[in-house]
Formats: C-alpha cells, sequence, structure tokens
C-alpha cells in the first residue's frame, strides 16, 4: 500500500511527490504499524551543517558534474509553527532529494535521497543512478573518504538497511539513517551530529 501511495505522489510534481516524501523526513524512515518515532532533528536546538541548501548544490554540483542537482523547492505545509522549512529537488521520475532546513538561517538539518523504481520493474539502471548519487553525498559530507570507499562505506549502510529494513549508524560528527523496506525502494539520510566533548 505505501509502495502504490508513492507512486501516485511521485506523478504529481512538484507538490504531491514532494509531501509524501516527507513521510520520511517526519517519521525518521519509520514504517511499523506503531506511531513512528519523531527525527531528532525536527527538535527545536537540533544541530545543523555549516551549508544551506542553495550553499550545499552549488558546491555538491560543481564537485559532482555527473551527479548534478536540480534546484531545490520549499514546501509549503500550511503550519507556521513547524520547526524546520521542507524543501526537495526531483531528480528524475525514480530519484528525490529531500531537506529539513532550520527556519531563519535555512542550514540543512538533514539532507536524503530517495529512489523509488518504476511501477513493476527493479530498474537496475535507475538504482545505479540512485546509488551513485548517495555515494557522492557520502562524499561530500566525509571528503575524508575517497569516492570508492564512500561507494563501500554506502554498501556496508545497504546491506544493513536491507536486512533490518531501517538502520542508523553514527559515524563521529555524522548521523546515517537508512531506510529500506525492499528490493524496489531506498532512502539515505545523512544528518550532523552534536558531539559532547569531554569535560564539558
Amino acid at each position: 500500500m505505501i509502495k502504490n501511495i508513492l507512486s501516485k505522489r511521485l506523478n504529481n510534481v512538484p507538490r504531491g511527490a514532494y509531501y509524501f516524501l516527507f513521510f520520511w523526513l517526519f517519521s525518521g524512515c519509520a514504517f511499523a504499524g506503531n506511531p513512528p518515532p519523531v527525527a531528532p532533528y525536527v527538535l527545536p536546538g537540533a544541530p545543523v551543517f555549516s551549508h544551506t541548501i542553495a550553499q550545499f548544490r552549488e558546491k555538491f554540483n560543481l564537485a559532482n558534474p555527473q551527479t548534478p542537482l536540480p534546484e531545490y523547492r520549499t514546501i509549503d505545509t500550511g503550519d507556521d509553527g513547524n520547526t524546520v522549512i521542507l524543501a526537495a529537488s526531483r531528480i528524475d521520475e525514480t530519484l528525490y532529494s529531500s531537506t529539513a532546513l532550520e527556519p531563519g538561517s535555512g542550514k540543512i538539518k538533514t539532507i536524503q535521497m530517495t529512489w523509488v523504481s518504476p511501477e513493476n520493474s527493479t530498474d537496475k539502471l535507475s538504482r545505479e543512478q540512485a546509488t551513485g548519487y548517495m555515494a557522492a553525498l557520502i562524499h561530500f559530507f566525509s571528503p575524508q573518504l575517497s569516492l570508492q570507499e564512500s561507494r563501500l562505506k554506502l554498501d556496508s549502510l545497504l546491506k544493513n538497511g536491507k536486512e533490518k529494513g531501517r538502520y542508523i549508524d553514527a559515524d563521529g560528527a555524522l548521523r546515517y539513517v537508512v531506510s529500506y523496506p525492499g528490493d524496489r525502494e531506498m532512502t539515505l539520510a545523512i544528518e550532523p551530529v552534536r558531539l559532547i566533548l569531554r569535560g564539558s
């Protein structure tokens, strides 16, 4: 049922598709029958990356000309009390990037890539494109990793995500969240983590 709803939403560009992407944003990528936990970055005072979404997109596209990100569009949720601003970028009919931004500064609280295969197809080529974008995203936020090492990191994340459905990996100042409920859809999110210094 989730997949059917998502497929329909992805065809309603831009707003209809984007709203469903933010089900992941606010649920923390959880699909269980119980109410999903609130994602940490939705909470007031949650850490942010140093980039605004416009700065991130410019630098990402310069570094990754083969995997460019179209402009992110903000989403009007109709709720003035939101602790985040939502925005999304449609790469193609199977791949989207979405983000939650800090009101005022516009800095990134989470950045996500979501891939959904075409109806009645596993579409190997579109999946390979999606993993290419995801590896580039990891490399952008972890420049100490080579692109090949970033791909190996992604492979490990997706392997754990596929086994568990939802997987969280805290790695230094970053948190990776993977939702992988089946072979035809997956989401990778990267979020900043506030580090607590010893003695502070």
